[in-house]
Parts: structure tokens; C-alpha cells; sequence
């Protein structure tokens, strides 16, 4: 009987309980309870709405001002009167932040800075000021990460990007540099910066740095930038006819480029292309008539391919473009010295030694106007190649025409000088 009074009072107790439970409304979802939060501070914001204006209006001013306690106590009211919603936080997170900022509390004003960004993340300016703060503070680690989480939130903003991997370079972080870099380039393929830091980072993680610059030529050949630096760089791993491909390449893309142009002379020197070197020089002259080094590389290329003639030529040139040119005459004393050094034989004749003195007196000229890179060539000259006084002694009569002599053999007839003769 007891047993079946206590049943029937379980029960009892049970259906009392569903009865309420049915009675009860639902549990208020977060959504419903933000809607209701947002709903109470709309009515308070309304009712408050003539203060919150006022202090909003005394903060401004007093920020403008620099009187940055004042603003601090206005701006701390907007909180106080719950005015501060999603519109009204543009104008006064960063400000509130700066002014404690400007007081050197700068881990409050950090506290307004991310509190402000957890509202309006989008605001440039409250990112830009978190960052001096972070600046002022030191905070090299704070830093990275905020210009990382600016990034995020600002993807169209190159320049941070092609910061951030430089900082990545800066920090030895060279995986993040790449990819960042990498991703960057999608958008800025010509960005030489950006390949520098690939090739930095790749170099210093024991890459290939010469099958990467490969790697970017073969996948935009018409990237003048990346070509030349592939070309400098097999040309310095001594693969040089394909560096002279590359930079041939180039010129096809843009013919007037002068600094590929002397890349080429040099290459095409390096390997014996003489005719080569000549071509491209012919055109930088035409490009730049008054270019007297242009002169010097004509010179050199037309003594190296064995066209004497033409070599006295650009150097005659040379001499008319600027004759107080000290290197202009060492430039022609480099002729003579090919012609005469071409027709000696065994031993230097009289009339070898002749065509040596004019390169030597060419070379005494240059030294006299300043160009004294000569100097080693004059001492040369004077104890191994001009007429001593013995050559003169010996061949004066045959030699020797009113004073000055000319050499015979017919190798030289093309040569319009002469020698002045030691009158002793």
C-alpha cells in the first residue's frame, strides 16, 4: 500500500513538472539577446542623445587643442551614456587612444586601439595609429603581427604587403618573405623589389639562385628586369653564350636600351665577338655622338679585331671630340704601340722604334694632362722601345728631314707623323 502511495505521488510530482515546463517560454537564443542588448542601448542612446552630443563636441575640440586631459574626461562621458555605437566610434576610439597616446600611457591607448579594430576593423587610421604606438614602445614582434593582421584586412595594399616581406627578410623568416613576395608578384609582375626578396630568400635558404632567375625568365621572357638579372648572373657563372641569348633577347623587346647594350659589349669581348662589339658600339655612338668613352670602346674593339686603320680613325675622333682629354691621347698611343708592335720583327727596327716614340710622346701628353694611369707605360716605352741616342747616331742621314724623321717600311706608309729629332 505504501509502495503504491509512492508511485502515484511520483507521478504526480512528474506531470506538475511538464505543466510548468509547457508554461515556460524558450531560452533566448545569442542572436535574440544581442538584438535585445542592441535595442536597450539604442533607447538609452536616444535618451542621452543631447549629452552624448555635448561631450562629443568638448572632446573634439579640447583633442584639437592638445588638451588631451580634458578631451580624456569628455570622451570617457560618451562611454559613461553608452553613446559610443558603430557610427560615433569613428570619431572617437582612435582619439580617445591618441590622447592617452599623447600622455605616454601607451598601453591604454593599445587597449582603445583594439577595442576600436574589434569594432571597425576597416578604419586605415586606427591601424596606421596602433602602429606608431606599437613603434614608440619597441615592440618589434607586436609590430610584425599588426601589419600582418592590417594585411588581412586590407589585401589591395601592396606597399604594406612588400613591407611585411621585407620584414620577413629583416627577421630571417625567409619561407614567409618568398611566399609573400610570390603572392604579391601575381598582381606586380615588374616589382623588382619583389624579386630581390625571392632571390634573397632563396639564396639565403640554399636554393638555386640561378634556376629561380631561369625559372622567372622562361615564365615572363618579356620581363626586361628579371632577364637582365638572369643574364648578369649566368654571364657571372661564366655560362656566357647563353647570357649573350638573354641579352640579345632583350634589345629584340627594347632596341634602344644602351645599358644592355654595354652589357653586350662587355659579354661579347669576354668570348672574342669583336665584330659583335663593334656593331653594338657603332649604334651607341649614333645614339650618343658626344659619348667620348664610346670612342675609347671603338678604339679598343678595332685594335682587338686587328683594323689598325679603323682603330686610328675613332681615335683620331676621339682626339677632335675633346683634345684636352689626357685618356684621349693615351687612347691613340694605344694604336701606335698595335701598329708598331705589328710590324716588328724579332727585334725592333729604327723604324719600329719611330712608330713606338709616337706613342710614347702621345702617352707623355696624357700624363701631362692628368692621366696618369700612363705612367707604367711611359717608363716601358722609354727603356725598351724609342730610338736611344746610339738608333739616332746610326740613322740620322737616311732617316732624318729637316729635322724630323718618318719610318719607311711600308707597313707604316699609311701613318701621316713624324718624329721630332734630338737636335744633339
Amino acid at each position: 500500500m505504501k509502495s503504491r502511495s509512492a508511485s502515484i505521488l511520483v507521478m504526480g510530482i512528474m506531470l506538475f513538472t511538464m505543466v510548468i515546463s509547457a508554461c515556460m517560454p524558450p531560452a533566448a537564443t545569442a542572436e535574440e539577446l544581442a538584438l535585445r542588448e542592441k535595442a536597450r542601448k539604442d533607447s538609452v542612446r536616444k535618451a542621452n542623445s543631447r549629452y552624448c552630443m555635448k561631450h562629443l563636441s568638448f572632446a573634439t575640440e579640447y583633442y584639437k587643442n592638445k588638451a588631451y586631459a580634458d578631451a580624456l574626461f569628455n570622451y570617457q562621458k560618451l562611454f559613461e551614456y553608452e553613446c559610443v555605437d558603430e557610427e560615433m566610434a569613428q570619431n572617437v576610439y582612435v582619439f580617445i587612444a591618441n590622447c592617452y597616446r599623447e600622455q605616454g600611457n601607451l598601453d591604454s591607448a593599445l587597449l582603445y586601439y583594439d577595442e576600436g579594430l574589434s569594432i571597425i576593423p576597416d578604419n586605415k587610421y586606427l591601424w596606421d595609429s596602433k602602429l606608431f604606438a606599437l613603434t614608440m614602445i619597441g615592440d618589434d614582434e607586436s609590430i610584425m603581427k599588426t601589419k600582418i593582421d592590417m594585411f588581412r584586412q586590407f589585401p589591395e595594399n601592396y606597399a604594406l604587403g612588400e613591407e611585411i616581406a621585407e620584414d620577413y627578410i629583416a627577421s630571417g623568416m625567409y619561407d614567409e618573405a618568398k611566399a609573400m613576395a610570390e603572392s604579391l608578384l601575381v598582381t606586380d609582375p615588374e616589382n623588382k623589389n619583389l624579386t630581390n626578396i625571392i632571390r634573397e630568400a632563396v639564396e639565403a635558404t640554399g636554393g638555386d639562385v640561378l634556376g629561380f632567375l631561369e625559372t622567372e625568365y622562361k615564365n615572363n621572357p618579356d620581363n626586361i628586369s628579371n632577364a637582365q638579372e638572369y643574364a648578369r648572373e649566368l654571364r657571372a657563372a661564366g655560362e656566357t653564350t647563353t647570357a649573350i641569348t638573354v641579352f640579345e633577347s632583350i634589345l629584340n623587346i627594347a632596341p634602344d636600351m644602351t645599358n644592355i647594350m654595354k652589357d653586350l659589349v662587355q659579354t661579347y669581348g669576354e668570348v672574342g665577338q669583336t665584330k659583335d662589339v663593334i656593331t653594338i658600339l657603332k649604334k651607341l655612338n649614333t645614339m650618343n655622338p658626344d659619348n667620348i668613352r664610346i670612342y675609347f670602346d671603338m678604339t679598343e674593339a678595332y685594335i682587338s679585331d686587328n683594323q689598325l686603320k679603323s682603330a686610328m680613325s675613332w681615335a683620331t675622333k676621339a682626339l677632335k671630340l675633346d683634345g684636352e682629354n689626357g685618356q684621349a691621347y693615351a687612347n691613340r698611343a694605344k694604336v701606335f704601340e698595335a701598329v708598331a708592335t705589328q710590324c716588328t720583327g724579332a727585334v725592333p727596327d729604327f723604324d719600329d722604334k719611330l712608330v713606338f716614340m709616337m706613342a710614347y710622346e702621345d702617352n707623355l701628353t696624357a700624363k701631362a694632362k692628368e692621366y696618369h694611369k700612363v705612367t707604367n707605360k711611359i717608363d716601358f716605352l722609354k727603356e725598351a722601345r724609342i730610338p736611344q741616342s746610339g738608333d739616332w747616331f746610326f740613322n740620322k742621314d737616311d732617316y732624318v728631314k729637316k729635322g724630323q724623321a718618318k719610318p719607311k717600311k711600308e707597313c707604316y706608309g699609311w701613318l701621316n707623323r713624324s718624329v721630332t729629332a734630338p737636335t744633339k
